[in-house]
């Protein structure tokens, strides 16, 4: 006997997992790239 809907449901949530995690690596280098970028203007800006 075989049974499938929790493999399913598995699969789903899995799914869902993994795309939350890839928005969140994503949201974590952009914040990475503006925290760099305004670290650089600031340090222009007092260097001036």
């Amino acid at each position: 006997m075989v049974i499938t809907s929790g493999n399913e449901e598995d699969r789903g949530s899995q799914e869902k997992e993994n795309k939350e995690e890839s928005i969140l690596a994503m949201l974590g280098i952009i914040g990475t790239i503006l925290n760099l970028i305004v670290i650089i203007f600031v340090y222009i800006y007092t260097t001036l």
